[in-house]
């Protein structure tokens, strides 16, 4: 991909069709990518998965709204139509676990791992 987005384990497929007005392609692909939890600030491996479909216009009269035609020497880079769609499914707020407790307000202590005497203070 491109040096600011670190993917591991790429993987899918592209199904390429073809229309009167271009080439359809069909993609499925799954990655993941080192994330911070914004609860507790663990890093750990978000699942990404894409799927899209895009038309490569053989002509500009016939070209979508993504604006894609197909090349003159007729190869497809995937890459950037790929790197895109996986950027669309980063989290908002990635979470380490969808019940993580976050960090202590007081003393930052890890609350997924280990309790403190403030929560009791909190909570009352």
């Amino acid at each position: 991909m491109s040096p600011d987005l670190d993917l591991r384990n790429l993987n899918g497929f592209a199904r390429i069709g073809r229309t009167p007005q271009g080439l359809v392609v069909m993609g499925d692909f799954q990655a993941s990518s080192l994330m911070e939890c914004v609860r507790c600030l663990v890093e750990f491996q978000q699942p990404l998965h894409a799927q899209f479909s895009e038309l490569y216009a053989f002509n500009s009269r016939s070209v979508s709204e993504s604006g894609l035609i197909v090349p003159d020497d007729g190869n497809i880079d995937l890459a950037p139509l790929v790197r895109e769609y996986m950027l669309l499914e980063f989290p908002i707020r990635p979470l380490c676990r969808p019940d993580c407790k976050g960090l202590c307000i007081i003393c930052g202590a890890d609350l997924n791992t280990e309790s403190c005497e403030h929560q009791k203070c909190i909570i009352t």
